[in-house]
């Protein structure tokens, strides 16, 4: 008789339960320290809760100062935030302020950048 041992790593978003990222392999498996850094780069925020990506984007929605104070700023098919210009007749600009381009839901934000920050090169270049 063999024995065969496989490990499978699952990480499953704390809120809506969706399922972020996942492995199965024979033997060893993957850390949960590993685990974490894979679900960072996949847009997931870890620590006591997994938090997925598209749960953070409506989180963030949900309490961003600007549209309490200036009203609901536009969305993208996709959920996430169009942004408020800087303009004084909003409806002219397009263009987004700082504030909203370095927001998670704002479809400005440049996910490839924070994805390269968080990545183990990016941690090294400082």
């Amino acid at each position: 008789m063999a024995i065969f041992r496989e490990v499978r790593t699952e990480v499953y978003c704390d809120i809506c339960g969706e399922y972020v990222i996942g492995w199965k392999s024979p033997g060893i498996g993957v850390s949960k320290d590993w685990a974490a850094y894979f679900a960072r780069q996949e847009g997931c925020t870890t620590g006591k809760k997994v938090i997925c990506k598209s749960c953070r984007i409506s989180r963030r929605i949900e309490k961003c100062s600007l549209q309490k104070k200036c009203g609901e700023a536009g969305r993208d098919g996709d959920g996430t935030c169009l942004g408020f210009g800087s303009g004084f007749d909003r409806q002219l600009d397009d263009e987004p302020i700082e504030q909203c381009k370095r927001c998670i839901a704002c479809t400005s934000f440049d996910r490839e950048e924070e994805k390269h920050r968080l990545s183990l090169g990016g941690r090294k270049s400082r």
